[in-house]
Formats: C-alpha cells, sequence, structure tokens
C-alpha cells in the first residue's frame, strides 16, 4: 500500500510517503509502481521504504505544502496515480493548519479518486514512541495556559484528548511511577516534572510523527474504511471566531 500522509497540526509542515513493496498495492490490482529513478538505475529493485519531510514554516503551511507533496511522491518513485490512500492530521492542533491540511488532501482524494483517512493527532504522537515507556502522553500548546493532551498506557488510550491545564496533567498521570511527555511542546512541562521521579521528557519533542500517521492510516483503513467526503477535524475547542460569535449571540439572547 502506497499512502501519503500530511501534518498540519503544528508549525512544522511535515509531509510523508510510505511505500508497499512493488508486489503488492491496496487495491490488490497488483500493478507495479515506477521505480526509484536513483536506485533502478544502480540496478536495484523498487522495494517498501518511507521517504519524510519535516519542514519549520512557522504556521505558513500552505505556501509550501503541495510542492513537498510533489517532491515525496517522487523520492519515493511514484506518480501521484500510485497512491492507494491518503492522510492527514484530524486534531487536535493548530485551527489554520489543520484545514489546510485536510483540504488539501480532500482536493487530492476527489482529483485522483483516492480514498483518504484522518488520524488524530495524539495518537500519532504516542505512536511514535510506543514502547519507549509504559505510560505516554502527548502535549502540544492550547494557549491561554492550557494544553491539548491524552494519556495512553501500554498503547491503549486511556484519557483525552483534553483541553486543560497543566494541574490536569499532573492529576491524571500521578498515579503513575513512570510516564513519558511526548510532543512538540512538552518541553513546558520541565520544569514542573524536574523533582518527580520517573517522570521524562521526550528530548526529540518535535520530531516528526507522520510516519507512524501513516502507519495508523492504514490500520483505520482496513478496520473503518476511508473517511466520509464530508469528514472534519477533532478541534476540541472552538476557533477564536466562533468563541466571539458565540459571546456575542448569548449577549443578544439576554
Amino acid at each position: 500500500m502506497n499512502i501519503l500522509a500530511v501534518d498540519c497540526s503544528g508549525d512544522l509542515l511535515c509531509v510523508g510517503v510510505a511505500r508497499g513493496s512493488a508486489d503488492s498495492t491496496a487495491s490488490g490490482r497488483g500493478t507495479q509502481a515506477s521505480k526509484h529513478p536513483y536506485r533502478e538505475a544502480a540496478g536495484h529493485e523498487a522495494g517498501a521504504g518511507f521517504v519524510g519531510v519535516s519542514i519549520d514554516v512557522g504556521y505558513r503551511h500552505a505556501e509550501r505544502i503541495m510542492g513537498t507533496i510533489e517532491y515525496c511522491i517522487a523520492e519515493a518513485g511514484l506518480k501521484p496515480a500510485d497512491l492507494d490512500l491518503l492522510a492527514c492530521a484530524g486534531g487536535p492542533g493548530s485551527f489554520t493548519g489543520l484545514r489546510i491540511g485536510l483540504s488539501t488532501i480532500k482536493g487530492l482524494s476527489l482529483g485522483l479518486g483516492k480514498p483518504f483517512v484522518t488520524v488524530p493527532t495524539l495518537d500519532a504522537m504516542a505512536g511514535d514512541w510506543a514502547g519507549a515507556a509504559p505510560v505516554i502522553v502527548p502535549v502540544i500548546d492550547a494557549k491561554r495556559s492550557h494544553f491539548y493532551f491524552a494519556l495512553y498506557e501500554r498503547g491503549r488510550l486511556v484519557a483525552g484528548p483534553l483541553d486543560d491545564g497543566l494541574d490536569r496533567i499532573i492529576a491524571l498521570t500521578q498515579a503513575y511511577p513512570e510516564v513519558l511527555f511526548v510532543g512538540p511542546d512538552s518541553d513546558m512541562l520541565e520544569e514542573s516534572m524536574a523533582d518527580r521521579s520517573g517522570f521524562r521528557i521526550a528530548s526529540e519533542g518535535r520530531r516528526s510523527s507522520v510516519a507512524t500517521m501513516a502507519r495508523l492510516a492504514a490500520e483505520l483503513f482496513v478496520a473503518r474504511g476511508p473517511s466520509a467526503s464530508d469528514a472534519g477535524l477533532a478541534y476540541i475547542r472552538a476557533s477564536d471566531a466562533e468563541e466571539v460569535a458565540m459571546a456575542a449571540a448569548s449577549e443578544a439572547g439576554r
């Protein structure tokens, strides 16, 4: 199965292409994808692999996303038509970034006639560190002294996703002797967790989890099928504009 995965949930633009073996595709058609030009020139057969790119775009995902997608597909030795499944981060995360990722994947899905799925952002972050600790808590800065987070025990989601403050994180994790905090903003907890034995902050918190996102996308597709064409995102929190509108409506109703 050849999978394109896109993560625009934070300030990093992460794009990856997981390439299946040459003799197997998600559709079962048995077609063989084109070989990577560099591998072919060296006499190697095209095989399974992964091509991923992470760019610190500072939330300017729209400017770079299509060029990065085209680059990754080409580096994987594929053409857009060779893709079997498309995927993107389903939230939580940056409102604008998530929308850009989903709209891009939906557009490609429509144009190429390929299925797509959305993958929960925190699932991918936690899955990328699977086995590193009994309990893993991915953390994203949600601003206003809040975080988006969830708690996974031995790979199973047991709490979340949540939009809450540091006190809630401490309350959820204090019963566990060993916890690993991961994700792009896990370092914001370093001072609070410094004196808690067994609590660690991932040293590579900002590393891309797009390869894990591609793997989870394949699992979701097999288990549940493709996302609906009108699939939305799990924002958890209303956007600033939506909150202003709700406040204005509430005030007008008084």
